[in-house]
Order: C-alpha cells, then structure tokens, then sequence
C-alpha cells in the first residue's frame, strides 16, 4: 500500500495547515485537484486514519463532510475545504441556517450509529464556506455506537445560557430513548421557537 511519503514528491505547494497528537494536516494540489493529507504522525496513529477515511465515505453519501478521495498506509486524502471555523461565523442572521445544518447532520449521524465526539463544542471541527454551507470535518474520534450522542451534544452547545430548561429536558429524554425522526423535528422546533428568540 502507498505510502505519503510515496506520493509527496507529486503534490504541488504542499503546506502543512494543521498538527494534533495523531495526525498533520497538509494542503496540497494533486492531478489538479486541491485536496488535503492527514498523515499519521507515528506508526502507532494509522489505524485511526484509516478508520476515519472509511467513515468519511459513508457519510460523504449522506452530503456530510469533505469528499474522500483515496487513501493510502498512513494517510487520507479528501477535498480541501476553503472556509472558517463555525464560532467564528455564527451570528445573529445566520444562527437558523446553521444551526440546521448542523442539527440535521448530526441526525443523519445519529441514524447511521456514529458518534462524532466533541459536538458539544463544534468550533475547529466544523467549518463554514463563503456560501453559508457546512461541514463537520475530523472524525478521527467517531466511533459506532448504539446511541450517539451527536444531537444531544449538539443541543448542550446551542442551550448553554438557557434559564429555564425543563421542556428541553423532557424533549430531550424523549429523543434519548427513541431517536426518531418525529423526536428530532420537536426538539427543532423547541430549539427555533424559544432558543432563538433570545439571541
């Protein structure tokens, strides 16, 4: 199996945009295409890689996050992603059409059994194009699981500062136990009739 080492000569202006514990990201042009490389950064971090490249293409069928590519022994390859961190976009006029995305894509993850991790704080790992579009990005820490928590996480991040919590508890609960498409719509709709209004 190919190595990045192999295929580093061949990729144009290679910059490094990125470094975590297990990986390092790196932008680059190859066979025309901007994409960028998580690269294991020890031989022991490979397997983590390539779960997530794996988990990447089976959400990539449901619009969820950068395109997969190909990937190789110690890295991944996807379609780079030109945007900014959600915290650094999220405002008053656009809160609805974000917080959408975000709550619908943490559904869809939801159904399919795959826990993200750190959606309770979704700010480096979920990025917003110049179109308002957006995109959970680093599913090195996803793992299957018979109840995700990608909703629920969500939820904790958007109601923080909320005073009076007892309706949402109870909404919440409800989705905890039976995570339905019938359950989700009602905590959407508490989320945009009564959160909203106070920002």
């Amino acid at each position: 199996m190919v190595k990045f080492s192999d295929i580093k000569p061949k990729i144009e202006n290679l910059t490094k945009i990125g470094e975590g514990w297990r990986a390092v990201v790196y932008r680059g042009k190859f066979e025309g295409q901007d994409l960028a490389f998580k690269v294991a950064s020890e031989d022991i971090h490979k397997h983590p890689i390539q779960k997530e490249g794996i988990i990447l293409q089976q959400v990539n069928k449901y619009c969820i996050g950068p395109v997969f590519k190909f990937s190789g022994e110690d890295f991944i390859a996807y379609n780079y992603i030109e945007g900014k961190p959600l915290n650094e976009v999220l405002s008053k006029n656009n809160y609805q059409h974000l917080i959408t995305q975000l709550l619908d894509q943490s559904f869809i993850l939801d159904t399919l059994k795959i826990d993200k991790g750190e959606m309770h704080r979704p700010y480096a790992n979920v990025l917003v194009d110049e179109d308002l579009k957006l995109y959970l990005i680093d599913f090195e820490r996803a793992t299957k699981s018979l109840k995700p928590k990608n909703v629920l996480n969500v939820i904790q991040f958007i109601s923080r500062g909320l005073d009076n919590k007892e309706d949402l508890i109870k909404l919440l609960k409800i989705y905890k136990f039976h995570q339905s498409q019938e359950n989700f719509e009602k905590l959407k709709d508490y989320i945009f009739t009564v959160i909203c209004q106070k920002i």
